[in-house]
């Protein structure tokens, strides 16, 4: 028998909201176990008292076990886990979210995680593995995936599943070093996803931001020139979208000092492009990788963001025209939505 979820939504709106709390404790459970219940409470932000009640709840269904060290999921737990979020997907009308994105945007496929990562950091790590997923299952033997370095590809390398074994799948960086954490850096995540693939890698063991001048001296060596070569021509592209603010701050940039080359103000930024929220590009920095004109000749270009705050961002690269999918969560897809119904 099919359940109609809208229906049961409005019967039981009580139920749907139980449901959500329900999975929002197994989700903290699978990503801290094993968690006491206080640490629990603090990091779900709701009273202990609840969290012990539920927490109970879930014992009794089999899905949690607790001992001395704290919560856990149980082995069941774990493989329902991937349903239960499947279920909450439904419920919040994300599969309609993704079809109206792709349909304003112009993509192929938009991908949808419950939950807002502005407000929970456990939804970056879901989104970080929906993207892990999704490189996984479409990678093909002999393909050369490229991928960016940031906060959210960087989730995205720690959270994808390791396959078992051996490819001749190859994985580039699309940029240099930015000169700040490694563990963000594109060499860094290049190497975790070749490792979790089974695959092979490259580096480009140079910094990402540096003079024109400079950057003509780099790019006659051959090693450079054949790295990019390959980030150039690859079948999968993945890489993050930045608030421009922050990602100049990030890059030791004078982000005042920027607009004044600016016809209007940039409100997102990819590949050291920041574009307008008309997806024009307002302002250029020098860059190692992958230039406008060879992102719109790959065929399969996959952008990953999250979050509220880059609603706008995420648009405005979207705009510019070479990604052809999405991967984001609830709080960034319902404040595209919000935009486009108003005209933005």
């Amino acid at each position: 028998m099919t359940i109609n979820l809208e229906l049961l939504k409005r019967i039981t709106p009580e139920m749907i909201i139980l449901l959500e709390k329900r999975y929002n404790i197994l989700r903290a459970v699978k990503y801290h176990q094993p968690i006491g219940r206080r640490l629990l409470s603090e990091r779900l932000k709701i009273g202990e008292r609840i969290v012990r009640s539920e927490v109970d709840i879930l014992r009794e269904q089999q899905l949690l076990v607790s001992d001395s060290l704290g919560v856990s999921l149980t082995p069941e737990g774990e493989v329902l886990m991937p349903q239960f979020a499947e279920l909450v997907h439904k419920l919040q009308g994300l599969s309609a979210l993704e079809r109206y994105l792709q349909e304003k945007m112009g993509l192929e496929r938009v991908y949808i995680v419950p939950g807002d990562s502005d407000k929970d950091k456990l939804i970056l790590s879901e989104l970080g593995k929906l993207t892990g997923r999704f490189i996984s299952n479409t990678v093909k033997s002999g393909w050369v995936v490229s991928v960016t370095g940031g906060t959210t590809m960087a989730e995205v390398s720690r959270q994808m599943p390791l396959s078992n074994e051996k490819s001749d799948i190859l994985v580039v960086p699309a940029r240099g070093g930015l000169g700040e954490s490694v563990e963000i850096q594109a060499n860094t995540i290049a190497a975790k996803i070749a490792e979790k693939l089974g695959g092979s890698y490259r580096l480009l063991y140079v910094p990402d931001d540096v003079s024109e001048r400079i950057l003509e001296d780099l790019l006659k060596d051959h090693k450079i020139q054949e790295t990019i070569a390959l980030s150039k021509k690859a079948n999968l592209l993945v890489h993050g979208i930045g608030v421009p603010e922050v990602m100049a701050a990030r890059r030791e940039l004078n982000w005042h000092s920027l607009l004044k080359k600016a016809a209007k103000l940039p409100v997102g930024e990819s590949f050291g492009y920041y574009f307008s929220e008309e997806g024009t590009v307002e302002i250029t920095t020098p860059t190692l990788g992958p230039k406008l004109e060879d992102l719109a000749k790959l065929k399969l270009v996959a952008a990953v963001a999250g979050g509220n705050s880059k609603a706008r961002a995420i648009l405005a690269v979207a705009r510019a025209g070479f990604i052809n999918i999405l991967l984001t969560d609830q709080g960034a897809g319902e404040a595209m939505r919000k935009i486009l119904e108003e005209g933005g």
